[in-house]
């Protein structure tokens, strides 16, 4: 089963080792699959794991 919980802006900072302002200036231009609930940022895990192995491919 996919993993349906919403993160926060502070959560997926922690979760790719970024400062939480990283999120806010790059979500939209990097294409961070996200949604707006009750006017926040949240992220669904299972959404930025897929956009990861698409746009971050493993360093060889």
């Amino acid at each position: 089963m996919q993993d349906k919980r919403l993160m926060t802006v502070n959560e997926l900072a922690d979760y790719l080792a970024v400062k939480p302002a990283w999120i806010y200036n790059n979500h939209r231009a990097l294409g961070i699959p996200s949604r707006k609930v009750g006017g926040s940022l949240r992220f669904r895990l299972s959404e930025v794991d897929r956009w990861l192995d698409r746009e971050c491919p493993v360093a060889a």
